[in-house]
């Protein structure tokens, strides 16, 4: 199967067979499933989830498509718009596979919220920097005479 691509503002409210939906500004590619069943695919383009490759002519996914949620349970790849076809897992294997995108995914955004929090903080609180950076010499300058500064009114104290 060989898919189309349309890059839309908003996706449609009816989606037809063979046309991948990329809404760039919702973040997200929609399809009809690959096996035909009629279940629309929604592929969320987010750090943890799928990444779009667009090389000017045809739209890659990855990772894979599992729709392990559908009846299906069918598993592709979209690859330069056409679909190839994976093995069909067990349903252990997909349990063992969500479990790690689900660990993944919480890691991900732990860090990231971690380090939401501490740019946050940084507006309100003076932290101190983990990572000393390198003064330019204009900053240096700065010091220099602010040190100067301070010096000569000591000494005329």
């Amino acid at each position: 199967m060989r898919f189309q691509h349309k890059f839309v503002d908003f996706i449609p409210d009816i989606i037809e067979e063979g046309i991948l939906y990329i809404s760039l500004d919702y973040g997200t590619v929609i399809h009809k499933c690959a096996c035909g069943c009629g279940s629309e695919v929604n592929t969320p383009l987010t750090p943890t989830g799928w990444k779009m490759i667009y090389n000017g002519e045809a739209i890659s996914l990855k990772p894979s498509v599992g729709n392990w949620s559908f009846d299906c349970k069918s598993h592709y790849w979209i690859t330069n718009n056409e679909v190839e076809w994976s093995l069909k897992w067990s349903d252990e294997t997909i349990r063992e596979v969500r479990a790690v995108e689900d660990s993944e995914r919480e890691e991900y955004y732990k860090n990231k919220d971690s380090q939401n929090l501490e740019d946050g903080i940084r507006d309100f609180v003076e932290l101190p920097n983990p990572e000393p950076k390198k003064k330019s010499w204009f900053q240096k300058l700065i010091l220099r005479k602010k040190s100067i500064s301070i010096l000569i009114i000591q000494i005329f104290k």
